[in-house]
């Protein structure tokens, strides 16, 4: 796995932002819930979303449960480089939990 990774900034949250994941442009918009502690994502290509609510889990893939060919076609995984968390929350995301990009899938 690559060391790239989509960079979260928690004080524009909730905010979007465009990215290029494997050729193809996406909006991303991110969101946090407070209440629980936890964040979703919501998914949109050439306006039209995708997915809406995906809920970042620490080491699963983002919208593996959804067959869409339009997603992107790379994996993005939380992941946590110092092996300290547990679950992804407001205090570790962006310090030592990252979306990490994988390479494309064939």
């Amino acid at each position: 796995m690559t060391e790239e990774y989509i960079d979260i900034d928690k004080n524009e949250i909730p905010y979007s932002f465009e990215i290029e994941l494997a050729g193809e442009v996406f909006e991303f918009e991110v969101n946090y819930n407070q209440a629980h502690d936890f964040f979703t994502l919501d998914l949109f290509k050439n306006g039209g979303a995708l997915v809406v609510g995906e809920k970042l889990i620490l080491n699963r893939p983002l919208f593996r449960n959804r067959i869409d060919i339009q997603l992107p076609k790379v994996q993005i995984i939380p992941l946590d480089r110092a092996n300290s968390a547990t679950r992804i929350t407001y205090e570790n995301l962006n310090e030592t939990v990252f979306l990490y990009v994988g390479e494309p899938d064939e």
